[in-house]
């Protein structure tokens, strides 16, 4: 199965870092269109919907996350869409996964709980679903 298309969810974290390395590897070998996902997690705990000036911060950050990817990605001449969701990341990029049907999903893999020691919740949740081609790198 040729990849074509790679999607990558990223944070800024060093576990996203360490896919986004492998995701550009990967898509200079084989041609690939990478689509680089951030997902603005909604604070919890707070009145819904969030006040304007705080969700517009969260989406500030966001951008500025995937502009380092996006520096990244062009220094290799590489073919990239981005994607800013907000939500929970795991649903998000699943349902962003369903929409785009990449051929392989990369995703650093970190703990967040003592429930997932081996994994993140979001891969957790790509483990779950079964859907996808997935690629954990720790």
């Amino acid at each position: 199965m040729p990849v074509q298309k790679i999607m990558i969810g990223y944070d800024g974290s060093e576990s996203s870092e360490r896919a986004l390395e492998l995701a550009i590897d990967l898509a200079k070998q084989c041609d690939a269109e990478i689509h680089l996902v951030f997902v603005v997690n909604e604070p919890t705990g707070m009145m819904n919907p969030i006040p304007d000036e705080v969700y517009q911060s969260l989406v500030n950050i966001g951008e500025r996350t995937l502009l380092n990817a996006i520096q990244q990605v062009k220094k290799q001449f590489l073919k990239y869409i981005t994607h800013l969701e907000t939500g929970n990341s795991g649903e998000k990029l699943l349902e962003l996964a369903d929409e785009i049907k990449p051929d392989l999903i990369i995703i650093g893999a970190i703990k967040h709980s003592s429930s997932e020691k081996l994994l993140g919740t979001v891969s957790s949740h790509f483990l779950k679903s079964r859907k996808h081609p997935i690629l954990l790198v720790p």
